[in-house]
């Protein structure tokens, strides 16, 4: 029984499940902005479809690439399930393939729209897995748009991509492509090894994690421009993106001052944070607009 339960265990931690419900969490607020709160078009149970299809597509995304990259997560990252031996190989390629039609269906029962975005983003990070993720920063801009796809997606759903949300999904690019580069500085042992070309393993680490600061400073001026062109209610707004900033100009300092690994590996999880913030105060700004 124990066994049982460590293989199920492994089984949901190899899917992510922090990152995968962000996933989820993100595209529900996204399609409740774009559509003034209205969900206008989709049924409560076409919503939850919506939802679930993503975390599938997230996880499908991250189990095949911990499955790639098993030789290389031995060095950067022994203790996941895979390199730690607490879930093979086949089990886990097993998972992936049950999620990713699981998702497919899902996305298929909501609409034309949902189905294309789904196809697309379950190919472009299988390519990402197996070919991109060498390139370096090619791989990092295809992994920041597949991040900020949901929100393009949500405006398309609503009627068009406008608004507040063309702003926010430019935010969330920057964000997620400044993180991606800075993800390469834990991981340049293992990357140059396997001749993996991160910014850090080609400009190296201090280089990495200027340029994802540079980043990190322009996806935060970018909150500022709804504020300007009346898109979002100041009151709910201000407060949130104002914080929003001084959390991103603190954290540059700390990986600037120390591009160290144990503190940039720290500085992944907390850009996450950032970006649920960020989420939090476009979802409160659009209140009442």
């Amino acid at each position: 029984m124990e066994g049982v339960l460590g293989r199920l265990g492994a089984a949901v931690e190899i899917t992510r499940p922090v990152n995968s419900l962000m996933v989820s969490f993100a595209i529900v607020l996204a399609l409740g902005i774009a559509s003034r709160w209205s969900f206008e078009g989709l049924t409560p149970l076409e919503l939850v479809a919506v939802s679930v299809a993503g975390y599938c597509l997230s996880s499908v995304a991250m189990i095949t690439n911990d499955l790639i990259d098993l030789e290389i997560d031995k060095v950067n990252a022994p203790n996941r399930p895979l390199p730690a031996g607490r879930i093979s190989r086949s089990e886990a390629a097993l998972l992936s393939v049950l999620l990713a039609a699981t998702g497919l269906i899902l996305a298929a029962y909501v609409d034309f729209i949902t189905l294309a975005f789904y196809l697309a983003g379950l190919i472009l990070s299988l390519m990402y897995n197996r070919f991109l993720k060498r390139t370096g920063l090619p791989g990092n801009i295809v992994v920041a748009a597949l991040v900020s796809a949901p929100f393009i997606y949500a405006s398309l759903e609503a009627g068009g991509v406008k608004g507040p949300m063309l702003v926010f999904s430019a935010m969330v690019f920057l964000a997620v492509l400044g993180r991606e580069v800075a993800k390469g500085v834990p991981d340049v042992e293992g990357d140059r090894a396997a001749g993996v070309k991160t910014v850090a393993v080609s400009l190296g680490e201090r280089a990495a994690v200027v340029i994802a600061s540079i980043l990190y400073l322009a996806s935060s001026a970018l909150g500022y421009i709804p504020l300007v062109y009346g898109l979002v209610n100041p009151l709910l707004y201000t407060p949130l993106i104002a914080l929003l900033t001084i959390l991103v100009v603190r954290e540059v300092i700390l990986i600037v001052r120390n591009p160290s690994r144990d503190n940039v590996l720290a500085h992944k999880n907390r850009v996450l944070g950032y970006m649920l913030l960020g989420l939090v105060a476009f979802a409160l700004g659009t209140l009442g607009i």
